[in-house]
């Protein structure tokens, strides 16, 4: 097994991916295992895919934005798109002709990860590459329908976020990244039994668009909750401001609690009143007012 300085050494070559494809099989095996090895001309067999799967992930490598990252950073996602269907010959399996990988990312993160820590990554560093492995998929359901939507985006958002990892803004910026990457190593266009089913280009737009959702998903969950507040706050408000009719039906009032509640309200002094109400308004004013700087800073961040 390689160290990581010279994995990383092959990894910033500017002929990287020929030279990872002019190794031998047996070199590659000697260099990062059989897991790894396996990949060399495994046929996916699969509509997706037009490439074996070795060339596919040298594909992927460099399809990978060469200049918006820190090095740092761009060799991170180039470690994780080296990885990130290690496990697809695991998890194989023939169904109408056709090869599937069902879970495939989640087992490609459990082979890379003894893997990375032998070639000496600290626990830091693995656990942030695993999770641009194991979730490399997350965005593919949405990624191929058209009804995508904040609310979507966000809950994938927070079924990502782990006791061992929780990514930052960056990072899921960085994982659409290698998405795209990985989607642009794919066939140009899918075909099924002689139907287009769907095209590169198109699977493109759709990982765009989930990019310009990502700003507004990450503080959809934080909306829903004050939102939540200002409605449970401002419905008290009514009903310690609006007296309540009785609502008859058959020969009883329905609402008798209601009448109760509003009796026992008034008949507490005015100032007591007015400094409970004022208080229930200060507390909708500061929600409302943390709503739209949350709203605020979604142009920011974009």
């Amino acid at each position: 097994m390689i160290s990581k300085d010279v994995f990383e050494s092959i990894l910033k070559r500017t002929d990287c991916t020929s030279f990872l494809q002019k190794s031998s099989k047996e070199s590659i095996e000697q260099s990062f295992g059989t897991d790894v090895a396996n990949m060399v001309g495994y046929n996916q067999n699969n509509p997706n895919h037009h490439l074996n799967l070795f060339d596919h992930t040298l594909s992927v490598l460099d399809n990978l934005p060469k200049d918006k990252y820190s090095s740092e950073d761009l060799t991170t996602l180039k470690i994780a798109a080296f990885f990130h269907d290690v496990g697809k010959p695991h998890v194989a399996k023939d169904k109408n002709g056709k090869t599937t990988f069902i879970n495939h990312a989640k087992e490609s993160e459990i082979i890379a990860t003894p893997i990375l820590q032998e070639m000496g990554y600290s626990e830091t560093e693995v656990k942030r590459i695993s999770f641009f492995i194991k979730h490399h998929d997350d965005f593919l359901n949405i990624s191929a329908i058209d009804d995508k939507t904040v609310s979507k985006v966000s809950k994938i958002l927070e079924k990502m976020k782990s006791e061992d990892y929780s990514p930052t803004e960056k990072d899921q910026v960085m994982l659409i990244d290698l998405c795209k990457a990985d989607v642009s190593a794919q066939s140009e266009v899918i075909q099924e039994n002689d139907e287009v089913k769907d095209t590169r280009q198109n699977r493109l737009n759709k990982y765009n668009q989930i990019l310009a959702l990502l700003p507004e998903a990450r503080i959809y969950k934080d909306l829903q909750s004050i939102d939540s507040e200002i409605t449970k706050a401002q419905k008290k408000l009514n009903s310690l401001t609006f007296q309540p009719k009785p609502i008859i039906k058959g020969r009883g009032i329905v609402n008798q609690n209601q009448l109760d509640n509003w009796d026992e309200w008034m008949s507490k002094p005015e100032s007591e009143r007015n400094a409970i109400t004022s208080e229930l308004q200060a507390q909708i004013t500061l929600l409302q007012a943390k709503k739209e700087k949350l709203i605020s800073s979604i142009q920011t961040s974009r």
